[in-house]
């Protein structure tokens, strides 16, 4: 009878283990199956947050989208350019009749003509009355220049064919205009102006402000054109109206001379 008491005492032991066993297994499975639900939970929380924050972006897309065909339906600010150039006209003003203010592209500057007599004959040698008028000229500019100002200098001649000139070397109206413009460039130097803002451009007989069909016309083509601007705007512009088939964006003050140039002397 004893013997079946204990071994009936040794077959229960190993049943409480195995019931013990269970419960941990089963109470694992509960965390386990906490957890995931909580990551569940934060997974929908963020997907949510994620959605709402494309909502938001999508609707400022629309309006971004909206303002750019707002503005493209927006007609631009009329400029008045003639208002425009009066204001910097008077600032140019000054020369006694010695310049015409013009203005070209993005850039305002002066013209002068050998009406006052800019260079000898077929020489790029400037007179004393030239360097007369650009000293005063040099005055003004050097008040004007800034960080981002750079001076042009265009030198033109009339149509006639160079002939004094080709003894010194000189090939063709387009090599004297050169000259005639890198002169005026190296006198403005000699007054205080930067060499590394001023750069100049010949044009030769190619672009007439007035026909060279009498001696009047052919003095106001032998001309030099200073103008003061930032890179971008000292472009060279279109063609003056005389030349231009479609009248060009020049203008300047002196009596109305042909459709799309207009001057008045000062």
């Amino acid at each position: 009878m004893k013997k079946l008491l204990i071994l009936a005492a040794f077959s229960f032991v190993p049943a409480l283990f195995g019931t013990g066993c269970a419960t941990g297994e089963y109470n694992k499975a509960i965390q386990d199956l906490q957890t995931a639900n909580e990551e569940k939970a934060a997974l929908q929380a963020e997907n949510e947050r994620l959605e709402d924050q494309v909502s938001t972006l999508r609707g400022e897309n629309d309006k971004l989208k909206q303002a750019l065909v707002d503005a493209g339906n927006q007609k631009p600010a009329e400029v008045d350019e003639q208002a425009l150039l009066e204001k910097l006209k008077k600032y140019w003003d000054g020369g006694n009749g010695e310049w015409d203010v013009i203005h070209r592209g993005g850039a305002v500057g002066v013209r002068i003509d050998d009406r006052g007599v800019l260079f000898r004959s077929g020489s790029w040698e400037l007179t004393d009355g030239a360097k007369q008028t650009l000293t005063k000229l040099a005055a003004l500019i050097e008040k004007k220049m800034d960080a981002q100002s750079f001076v042009r200098i265009d030198g033109h001649t009339d149509s006639d064919p160079i002939n004094k000139a080709k003894g010194a070397g000189i090939a063709d109206n387009v090599h004297l205009s050169v000259m005639r413009a890198m002169a005026v460039r190296n006198f403005l130097i000699t007054k205080g102006i930067a060499a590394d803002r001023i750069f100049v451009a010949g044009f030769g007989e190619h672009w007439p402000v007035a026909s060279n069909s009498n001696p009047k016309n052919k003095s106001q083509n032998r001309r030099v054109e200073i103008f003061l601007g930032t890179a971008d705007g000292l472009s060279i512009g279109d063609m003056p109206a005389s030349t231009s088939k479609k009248g060009g964006n020049e203008s300047a003050s002196k009596a109305p001379a042909k459709t799309g140039d207009s001057v008045s002397k000062k």
